[in-house]
């Protein structure tokens, strides 16, 4: 009880507050009653209006990376395989990966799941296991992520391995 009393009294100084401070890492948007006013660059102090007016959204610019987990395909000359990609990224248009996407790590699987599939269900093995793969995988996955706003930076591949696939029916009790 007491616990949910402090928040309270929190979130009422909160509306009171007129300042945000951005971190070196991130940028931001200042919205004013919902609509975008401007941008704001990390590592400042910035004048807001209080009671909610104005409101500061932020994201990291720094690069980052993001696991796609395991997946499976089936390469040109026939070959079941399995992969396990890792994307770096790094926000570009602050704007666009704030207002126009719901969340960037979701924009980045996007923007590269599907992509990596493609090349590589679009390759042999032969290529697959050559390193230039990684380079066309970062040009594919690369010019999806600029509708988002987010450059992707590389494309690298973990666990590569042609694989068995076994599939199991569940038959029921006759």
């Amino acid at each position: 009880m007491f616990d949910l009393l402090v928040q309270f009294i929190l979130e009422c100084l909160n509306l009171f507050k007129f300042w945000y401070v951005m971190e070196p890492y991130e940028s931001g948007v200042k919205l004013r009653l919902g609509r975008f006013v401007t941008v704001l660059e990390g590592g400042a102090f910035y004048w807001i209006w209080p009671f909610g007016i104005e409101k500061v959204l932020t994201e990291h610019t720094v690069p980052t990376t993001h696991s796609l987990g395991e997946e499976s395909i089936t390469s040109k000359d026939g070959k079941s395989i399995t992969f396990h990609a890792i994307v770096t990224y790094k926000v570009n248009d602050i704007k666009k990966a704030l207002l126009d996407i719901q969340d960037v790590d979701h924009a980045v699987r996007d923007a590269c799941s599907g992509e990596c599939g493609r090349v590589l269900h679009e390759s042999t093995w032969d290529e697959i296991i050559d390193v230039a793969i990684l380079d066309t995988l970062t040009s594919a996955c690369r010019k999806r992520g600029w509708r988002y706003g987010i450059e992707i930076m590389s494309v690298q591949l973990a666990g590569l391995a042609i694989a068995r696939n076994f599939r199991l029916f569940n038959r029921g009790n006759s």
